[in-house]
């Protein structure tokens, strides 16, 4: 068989046996995919930092008749060297809730092209950015939603309530899942928040907590089979 070559962004990694490990993986041609990456533990091979979470990284491997079995990498290397993300103590465990939440909505039936580059380029950025990144994951995750099929209707933006459930503004409370109006005004901050090289933090501690439960509840509600992420709460102590 052809051996396919696709750059990928890496979700999670388990250890097989002694010496090699599970890594599933979002690739730019396929989408979800699941690989077997031999010998990262051995003396000659030893190189785990390449499959740290949200890496991006250059594969090939031939694939097999049955696609829901695991295949072996044939060659596996870095696709794009970030200078922060994985050694900045806040960006890191950014980085390991995303990853997470990510591993937990992403299908493997999916291939999107659009969403693949949306994550890499909101990486790229955050890497780039020195100071006053700790909105990026709230803006992050936001504008995730576009590709995921619920993004906020806005149409009647300035209603001073936010019905979480049918994803729209209201100003009656329409379902059990309603955002109060204090609520409802972060969250509309936080639609209407660009990030890039120049902005700077929109919102303080407090409001980052409460914006992140919102937001994963979003989730929760739009998401089949969703749970919270384990590292959830790694970020509310490191925002507390």
């Amino acid at each position: 068989m052809k051996v396919i070559e696709t750059k990928a962004i890496v979700l999670s990694s388990l250890k097989y046996g002694d010496t090699s490990l599970i890594v599933r993986c979002y690739t730019e041609q396929l989408g979800l995919k699941s690989f077997i990456a031999k010998g990262v533990f051995s003396k000659k091979k030893r190189n785990t930092s390449i499959y740290f979470p949200l890496n991006e990284i250059d594969i090939a491997y031939t694939p097999k008749n049955n696609d829901q079995q695991l295949v072996f990498l044939k060659s596996a290397q870095t696709a794009y060297y970030y200078e922060s993300l994985h050694f900045h103590p806040v960006k890191s465990a950014i980085v390991f809730f995303l990853a997470e939440l990510l591993n937990l909505i992403l299908k493997a039936e999916e291939h999107n092209s659009d969403l693949y580059q949306f994550i890499k380029q909101s990486l790229i950025l955050f890497d780039e950015k020195k100071e006053d990144f700790a909105d990026f994951h709230l803006v992050f995750l936001m504008n995730l939603t576009h590709f995921l099929g619920f993004y906020p209707n806005d149409d009647n933006e300035k209603a001073t309530l936010f019905d979480l459930e049918n994803g729209f503004f209201s100003e009656s409370n329409s379902s059990i899942n309603m955002l109060n109006p204090i609520e409802t005004e972060l969250f509309t901050k936080l639609l209407n928040t660009p990030f890039d090289l120049t902005t700077k933090n929109h919102f303080n501690q407090q409001q980052r907590g409460l914006l992140l439960d919102i937001l994963v509840k979003y989730y929760q509600i739009h998401t089949n089979n969703f749970k919270k992420p384990n590292s959830l709460q790694v970020l509310h102590e490191l925002f507390s």
